[in-house]
């Protein structure tokens, strides 16, 4: 089992706090709680539901589970009762993370600063059909560690003329190991 596209994209040496590592590093199984909050237009819920995100809830349970499949990592991720998949893969002639969520594509690259992995939006696609960079959607996801060793996260994108896309935070903690999936 390799390291999952968002650990192999950073340069070599990159030394992550233990919880990210772990969570990057090896599949299985996390929980943990969550709040989110979509966008209101009629725009950003429309893209939500092309890419399968969750409606609101605020301190909800949120289980995630992650498994390797071929040189593809999936995410699995439960906000109380509502599925939503992504497909990762390393875009190795980019140097960064291809995340596809249902009929939406994300290009992203991880820096590691400050103890905080930030996640970056190169590229994004709807139904295959790239977007200009003018329309790029913005992100300000963070991953870091805290004080109790849990993962935490605060995933938000927005897009010009739409506004506001997601934005989930919370946190995860390790139940126990997966199996490779191939």
């Amino acid at each position: 089992m390799h390291p999952d596209p968002f650990l192999q994209a950073l340069p070599v040496g990159t030394n992550l706090p233990k919880a990210l590592r772990a969570l990057h590093s090896t599949g299985g199984f996390y929980s943990g709680r969550c709040s989110v909050t979509p966008g209101k237009g009629w725009l950003a819920k429309l893209a939500l539901r092309f890419a399968g995100m969750p409606s609101r809830g605020d301190d909800i349970p949120v289980r995630l589970r992650v498994e390797q499949e071929g040189n593809a990592w999936i995410w699995m991720r439960d906000f109380d009762g509502h599925i939503t998949r992504s497909r990762l893969t390393l875009e190795q002639g980019m140097g960064c993370v291809r995340e596809q969520f249902g009929q939406v594509s994300v290009w992203l690259k991880p820096v590691f600063a400050n103890d905080r992995l930030e996640i970056e939006i190169l590229r994004f696609s709807l139904l295959r059909i790239p977007f200009p960079k003018v329309l790029l959607p913005q992100s300000k996801t963070v991953e870091w560690q805290d004080d109790e060793g849990r993962f935490l996260f605060d995933v938000s994108a927005r897009m010009p003329l739409v506004g506001a896309l997601i934005r989930y935070q919370g946190w995860l903690t390790f139940d126990h190991a997966g199996t490779r999936v191939d």
